[in-house]
């Protein structure tokens, strides 16, 4: 299994890995109702007037089509699908990262990026995880995301992630930080969410 790329071996145990590690287009469409739905419903979190990182990703660029039309915000992200994805969004001010293009996450990255999120205080971020280990926590599949990643919620009052299902208890090969990084986790409801997300203590809004 190791060979096909489901799993990688960490001290010798088989861990699985997230299927977030596939590039944008392939992930895109893995779970694609169910990222609608998360979507639908972490737009609730996003409330008139308030500055909100949104980090790049698949489940956030759905975020960034299910806002209100009619909603007044500053939208920050690194992401120039999400910021093109919010043009019939007249009431909204987006702030497009200025970086490095990473083609295969379709997002802004490096120093440019870091020093832009460093004079920023936001009310609420949305951060992108490829995956949530009980061991390795909050994870992703590049390198240099990693940094941004942090920057991104260390200037947050808040930080939320859309997760589906499918990467709890997965990991990717580079770890952001720990589970606690993130206060509300947006999941399916279903019993392996619950089980999951209340065994570890973490808030969470179920669809």
């Amino acid at each position: 299994m190791a060979s096909a790329g489901l799993i990688k071996r960490v001290h010798g145990a088989a861990l699985p890995i997230s299927p977030g590690t596939l590039p944008f287009q392939g992930r895109y469409k893995i779970a694609a109702d169910v990222k609608v739905k998360l979507a639908r419903l972490a737009a609730q979190l996003v409330l008139r007037d308030q500055v909100v990182i949104i980090d790049g990703g698949t489940s956030n660029l759905e975020l960034a089509r299910q806002l209100p039309t009619d909603l007044r915000a500053t939208i920050v992200t690194n992401s120039p699908l999400i910021a093109t994805a919010t043009t019939e969004h007249q009431y909204l001010e987006v702030i497009l990262l200025g970086g490095v293009f990473d083609k295969r996450s379709q997002m802004t990255l490096g120093a440019r990026v870091l020093d832009q999120l460093h004079s920023m205080n936001a009310d609420l971020c949305f951060i992108g995880v490829h995956g949530m280990h009980e061991d390795f926590g909050l994870t992703t599949a590049g390198y240099d995301e990693v940094a941004v990643k942090s920057a991104m919620m260390e200037a947050a009052a808040e930080v939320a992630a859309i997760v589906t299902p499918d990467k709890f208890g997965t990991a990717a090969a580079h770890k952001i930080g720990p589970l606690s990084l993130v206060d509300t986790v947006v999941t399916e409801d279903s019993v392996k969410s619950r089980t999951w997300i209340e065994s570890r203590k973490l808030k969470a809004l179920y669809s």
